[in-house]
């Protein structure tokens, strides 16, 4: 009776000592990713950060399109890339806004003159009202 006892009691053990259920990578909702992965990763960051060129990026996606990293690469290039339009929109904005600068310059320039010009015709048309009030006194 006791050598039943006891081989129950070592069965109850040793079942509790292994895991019935191992996860796999399939399994695991948050799977670590492998070594090479990981280095591919971080190459590809570290080339982005130095020259902001996403050729590594690119190919860590074309090569580990399975990875847990691949949307954080697939964020970081979209994001680079909007930011690459972004520059250019802000590129072509800046040279408008040189041009109407240039413009309003030009405008201003233009307004002034013109402003000068009425005063001075200003000028000689209370010149020419005076000599017609002293031609018409004169002729009486």
């Amino acid at each position: 009776m006791r050598f039943i006892v006891a081989l129950g009691l070592l069965f109850l053990l040793a079942a509790c000592a292994t895991s019935p259920f191992t996860m796999t990578r399939e399994m695991n909702p948050h799977p670590q990713p492998e070594l090479r992965e990981r280095e591919a990763f971080i190459a590809a960051l570290d080339q982005f950060s130095a020259t902001n060129r996403l050729e590594l990026l690119a190919a860590f996606q074309r090569d580990y399109p399975g990875s847990s990293l691949k949307p954080y690469a697939d964020t970081i290039s979209r994001y680079a890339r909007e930011l690459d339009n972004r520059k250019a929109q802000l590129g072509e904005l800046q040279v408008e806004q040189q041009e109407l600068q240039l413009q309003l310059e030009a405008a201003q320039q233009k307004n002034q003159r013109l402003k000068e010009e009425n005063l001075q015709l200003d000028e000689k048309i209370e010149q020419l009202k005076k000599l017609l009030i002293e031609l018409e006194q004169r002729s009486q």
